[in-house]
């Protein structure tokens, strides 16, 4: 009889032990990471110039452990605004389904939603364009507000260009309205002259016959 019991004993300490580690099991180390947002991305340009131009977005959840997951494949997509110029797919795969007016562009937010281990939705966005601008946006490396106190004559500045998203530097002309204040020396480089005020930059690209303007103010 006392074998049985010893028998006995052994087994019902084994099945304590056993609900112990199931237990450790479903509330420690095998918790399920909680979902608490979405990035979407893109490693093209966000501008679709045509109809029938493609752009692949990419979603990844980030869990609330720190650690990041691809849902591209997962997560719901939709188009969120101006649905009429984009579609996209179950894939994240975004389609121009037609253009606005010539010489313009249409936004269109784009949305990955994915559940959460606790039932919450998450979800993320991402702006696309679509459409052809003809309008050239100008930078300068010294910004629109420049000091000759930190920046005295002779400091070199340079100007890029871009249309829909692309850059088109190279194919573009620079001019100044005032070559006492920036001083355009060659293709996009130029200097500060050392004259005080306000000067606007004119930028045209040869390729598109686009233009654009930037306006720099030069004080003491």
């Amino acid at each position: 009889m006392s074998s049985s019991r010893r028998k006995l004993q052994v087994v019902a300490s084994l099945g304590v032990l056993l609900l112990m580690a199931v237990g450790v099991g479903c509330h420690g180390f095998f918790v399920d990471p909680v979902l608490t947002s979405i990035s979407v991305s893109t490693l093209q340009s966000t501008n679709l110039p045509n109809v029938g131009s493609t752009l692949q977005l990419q979603a990844t959840g980030v869990n609330d452990d720190g650690s990041h997951k691809n849902l591209t494949g997962t997560a719901t997509w939709s188009v969120t605004s101006n649905p009429d110029f984009v579609s996209v797919n179950a894939a994240g795969l975004v389609t121009a389904l037609k253009l606005p007016t010539t010489g313009s562009t249409s936004s269109s937010t784009v949305q990955a939603a994915a559940q959460s281990s606790n039932g919450s939705v998450v979800s993320g966005t991402i702006t696309v364009t679509v459409g052809k601008a003809t309008t050239l946006t100008i930078n300068s490396s010294l910004g629109t507000t420049i000091s000759l106190a930190t920046d005295p004559t002779g400091t070199a500045i340079t100007f890029t260009a871009s249309l829909n998203g692309t850059d088109v530097t190279s194919s573009t002309t620079f001019a100044s309205s005032n070559s006492n204040i920036i001083n355009i020396t060659s293709g996009s480089s130029g200097t500060i002259a050392g004259t005080t005020g306000t000067v606007t930059i004119t930028g045209t690209d040869s390729t598109d016959s686009a233009t654009g303007t930037l306006q720099i103010t030069v004080t003491q």
